[in-house]
């Protein structure tokens, strides 16, 4: 806690965090945007973590900038997974970024390059640091790789390992989340290791008293819980609690019908102190 915060100033500090998958440039993007933008300022969160991030390498076009302006919020952007995407009918140099908006300034920000396969590269972990009315937060935002069992299953492994080793490294905030697109399950063979000790790492969602979730459905139609914010007690030294846990950005919006992306944002409330 800093100094900000005087002996007097006993009242929780409220933090709302959502995690969402933007889907690149697919689809309906121009109606999907601008559902995104709409439903997203509805919300009325405190930090955005946000995972394919379409821009374009010539900057005409770039989701997260977009949305930042829109709701008025402090951006900080890793850009990733540059290659040729088709868009508005032609191949168009761009990248697949991970973006942070916050309502508070972003005090520092980069981006640790994690374990990657020949078929899928390029992947990164961004670290942001936030203070939040005094209280330090740090925020990972990660969307590890997409590729099947097993070769997908190791790598996500080996990705979530290497971050969470350099959060070893890093000063311990008061609060520490990772979010993103693990494109896999708490209860997965990837990720239920690291959810014992020495990690323990938290589901948030779950934490709150959230129902079981699904954030997308395979293409036969199940539903898919890969989209999660991550409580790091190792490397967080305040008292948290956990206040609301929903599905957000989930809805089609009107006249159009369409949904923001093909995943389900996760909203966590916390309450700091």
């Amino acid at each position: 806690m800093t100094a900000e915060q005087t002996a007097t100033d006993t009242s929780p500090t409220r933090l709302k965090v959502v995690t969402f998958n933007t889907w690149k440039c697919d689809g309906e993007y121009a109606m999907r945007l601008e559902a995104m933008c709409e439903q997203m300022k509805a919300l009325d969160a405190d930090v955005f973590a946000l995972q394919e991030c379409f821009a374009t390498l010539n900057g005409s076009t770039d989701t997260a900038r977009t949305v930042a302006h829109h709701l008025g919020m402090h951006l900080h952007t890793a850009p990733a997974r540059r290659k040729p995407r088709w868009f508005q009918g032609g191949w168009v140099d761009s990248f697949s970024s991970l973006a942070v908006l916050s309502r508070r300034p972003i005090r520092s920000g980069e981006a640790l390059e994690l374990p990657s396969s020949v078929t899928d590269g390029g992947r990164v972990a961004q670290f942001c640091s936030l203070e939040v009315a005094g209280w330090s937060v740090l925020l990972v935002n990660v969307h590890l790789s997409h590729l099947p069992h097993p070769e997908g299953s190791s790598l996500r492994t080996e990705q979530l390992r290497t971050l969470l080793n350099r959060l070893g490294q890093m000063p311990r905030h008061d609060l520490t989340l990772v979010c993103g697109d693990f494109n896999a399950s708490t209860d997965s063979s990837e990720l239920a290791p690291f959810m014992d000790l020495p990690w323990d790492l938290l589901d948030a969602f779950a934490q709150s008293g959230g129902a079981e979730k699904f954030t997308c459905r395979a293409p036969e139609g199940q539903g898919l819980n890969l989209d999660h914010i991550l409580c790091v007690p190792s490397c967080s030294r305040a008292s948290v609690s956990y206040r609301e846990a929903v599905m957000v950005l989930n809805t089609a919006t009107t006249p159009w019908g369409v949904m923001p992306s093909d995943h389900s944002g996760v909203s966590v409330t916390f309450a700091l102190g």
